[in-house]
């Protein structure tokens, strides 16, 4: 049914929430999972230290993105589900869709939130920006905090509306 999920990561604890369903998924559909974290793109300005020290600085992010997505990769090993660790540099939400794009998946898995608070409000929602932009599904996982945090039984709701 799936032969191929793409995984967002951004290496925060609330996007990691998603980890468990892709692999449940995964498992159940002998489907690839990509693992995609995007990193900062090298600027354009060649900055006052030179443009070494950049490049430097931009090779240690993605060291740091695959040694990362590696971890994650030997979870889902051990669960015997194929995995391929993507690390491109750009804005998040067209990374994301052209790694979609490109890799013809079936799906995408995110959670609603990830990052921090100051990025969300600076750049916008990742994940808003792809459900806008994508014509493939997105499977979102609210992470659990958000969810109790915000909570209503759901014969509070049909209460609430009857009156």
């Amino acid at each position: 049914m799936f032969k191929k999920i793409l995984l967002t990561l951004d290496g925060s604890a609330l996007a990691e929430r998603a980890i468990d369903p892709a692999l449940a998924i995964g498992k159940m559909a002998g489907a690839e999972v990509l693992l995609l974290r995007v990193v900062p793109a090298l600027s354009e300005k060649v900055p006052e230290a030179g443009p070494t020290e950049e490049y430097k600085e931009f090779s240690e992010h993605v060291a740091q993105a695959t040694a990362y997505l590696e971890k994650i990769s030997a979870r889902f090993a051990g669960e015997a589900v194929k995995t391929r660790i993507m690390v491109p540099a750009g804005s998040p939400y067209s990374e994301i869709l052209r790694v979609a794009h490109n890799e013809d998946v079936d799906f995408i898995v995110m959670t609603t939130h990830g990052g921090t608070a100051l990025e969300r409000a600076l750049i916008g929602s990742t994940t808003e920006q792809v459900m806008l932009r994508t014509k493939r599904p997105v499977f979102l996982v609210k992470p659990e905090k958000i969810h109790a945090a915000r909570h209503l039984d759901e014969t509070e709701v049909y209460v609430a509306a009857e009156r």
